[in-house]
């Protein structure tokens, strides 16, 4: 009688339990996505619009063979090709996908922590890994690497689900799975490197037959790209043509050195030498040693194992916390998938022409998600494990995991002395192209004039957020000071500011000096834009 009494209350409790696990979840990914579209990135006339044009004419070949590997990657074209279809060339396109798949970065990570550890290390993995510099800047520019990374994480937080049972349709979410893999690829090739991984986690947990289903979606994917690109390039391996000269395409000779003929400890040392020279450096180093450091744990503990078979000894470790440091060294193979093929492809093989430019940390980005989960759970385990008071016991590892996260996130927003924060960088803070708008739409401006680089993303200024066309006039490239005619307006932007590199270096070859007949009609409240009326 007294279960049969029970059993409301306990229909009652298990929704309102669920309600509750969602609640902290859903609460930070307001906060990030808040964060996000509080700071989005300046548009860069690099491979930023390259992305907006293969988008703009998908599907379409450039007319330049050397921008066929931006054009080829039609997981990231094609999504922002359908967004433009409703908003045009305009800010929401350019930021709408590499936003969403920001925040689905932030809920997988979330996911693995919590479903492999708790809630404690899947939110303070999440925030972590949300607010290093490159990765907000990351999660609102239109580039590759960030939604490859996104994507393969959401694949790796359902695989982790299946292999605990926690969703039902189980068949539904291992295609989920196989779209996921295979969309990643078709955003950034070399993320297959990846893949293995989630094989491991589902080996023993899924039948043979099920795994066709997680299967098919990556086999279709790779045959549908084939006859894509046999289509559109005449080269049904066009893809992998394209991606395996990225080493080879022209670079400046001081860009150039950095990554051809060095000596060979550069290219094993290029992960921890680029997150070094981070504000937040010290603290991700600190993560990437503490998952590598668990893997190690836990290949000598394999090792053991496999010397000493039927040796009773050591079944303790396949309980409590040997299968917690188990599941932590996952994130030590994860990094291992990818920190060995990528080094060797970026020099180690072949230093004169390295496949891929490991200088660039947006290259290291699936390698972000890993060891910032990795390095926060092994810092849960060990606070865990030390021996203190009972009263202070539970407490340990709030503290050391929420002080860890809160002294690596604040570098990250806030930076060092002579490092400083993403919060300061006028790549996420300069509100000046949009004022710049402002002036335009009511300016009565015929013909404006600007560098060769501001000319390439100047455009989607031209239009609202939304798409509205706001200015009709004519934009014109500038390579010296003597074109523009009398009532022409003359645009520069981010001199000696990171905010657009290359717009500013274009703007001071293109007038070094500021001609007497120019009158200055607008400068930004950032000091960063000017606009001059030819007299």
């Amino acid at each position: 009688m007294l279960d049969t009494a029970s059993q409301p209350a306990v229909a009652a409790a298990a929704p309102r339990r669920r309600r509750d696990e969602f609640l902290l979840p859903a609460a930070l990914l307001v906060v990030y996505a808040v964060l996000l579209l509080w700071n989005l990135s300046v548009p860069q006339p690099v491979d930023h619009s390259r992305y907006m044009d293969a988008a703009r004419s998908f599907p379409s070949r450039p007319a330049d063979p050397i921008f066929n590997h931006q054009y080829l990657r039609i997981g990231l074209t094609a999504p922002t090709a359908v967004v433009m279809r409703f908003f045009g060339y305009s800010e929401v396109t350019y930021h709408a996908f590499p936003v969403a798949a920001a925040l689905l970065l932030f809920a997988s990570v979330y996911a693995i922590g919590r479903m492999l550890f708790n809630r404690l290390v899947g939110a303070v993995s999440a925030v972590v890994l949300a607010c290093i510099g490159i990765v907000v800047v990351a999660g609102t520019e239109l580039l590759p690497d960030l939604p490859a990374t996104a994507l393969f994480t959401a694949a790796v937080a359902l695989a982790v689900a299946v292999r605990r049972s926690l969703l039902a349709h189980r068949r539904i979410w291992l295609v989920a799975i196989g779209v996921l893999m295979g969309w990643s690829y078709l955003v950034r090739e070399f993320i297959v490197f990846a893949w293995p991984l989630v094989p491991v986690l589902l080996w023993r947990r899924i039948g043979r037959w099920d795994t066709l289903w997680a299967f098919v979606p990556v086999a279709l994917t790779g045959v549908g790209e084939t006859v894509f690109n046999a289509w559109l390039y005449h080269d049904p391996l066009a893809r992998l043509h394209a991606g395996s000269g990225l080493g080879d395409l022209p670079s400046r000779p001081e860009v150039a050195k950095t990554f051809h003929n060095l000596p060979l400890w550069v290219y094993l040392w290029r992960l921890p030498q680029q997150l070094a020279m981070l504000p937040e450096g010290p603290g991700l180093l600190l993560l990437l040693a503490l998952t590598l450091g668990a893997g190690a744990l836990c290949a000598v503990r394999l090792v053991r194992v496999w010397t000493r078979r039927g040796d009773s000894s050591d079944e303790g470790e396949s309980v409590g916390g040997g299968r917690n440091v188990r599941r932590a060294g996952v994130f030590a193979l994860w990094v291992a998938m990818l920190w060995v093929p990528l080094t060797l492809l970026g020099g180690v093989l072949n230093p004169a022409h390295p496949k891929l430019r490991l200088q660039l940390l947006r290259y290291w980005y699936p390698l972000f998600p890993a060891f910032v989960l990795g390095g926060v759970a092994v810092l849960w385990l060990l606070a865990r494990a030390v021996r203190l008071p009972e009263r202070v016991r539970s407490a340990a590892p709030v503290v050391v995991v929420g002080c860890v996260g809160l002294a690596v996130t604040g570098l990250s927003v806030l930076g060092l002395p002579g490092k400083s924060g993403w919060a300061g960088s006028p790549r996420v803070s300069s509100d000046a192209l949009p004022e710049f708008r402002s002036w335009l739409t009511r300016s009565g401006a015929r013909t404006v004039w600007t560098d060769t680089k501001l000319y390439r993303i100047i455009p989607i200024y031209f239009v609202s957020p939304t798409g509205h066309r706001v200015w009709r006039g004519r934009l014109r490239p500038l390579t010296n000071a003597g074109q523009p005619a009398a009532g022409d307006y003359v645009v520069a932007y981010s001199v000696g500011s990171d905010a657009c590199p290359r717009c500013g270096d274009a703007a001071r070859i293109a007038f070094p000096g500021i001609p007497s007949t120019w009158h200055q009609v607008l400068t930004s409240h950032d000091h960063l834009l000017h606009v001059w009326q030819v007299t």
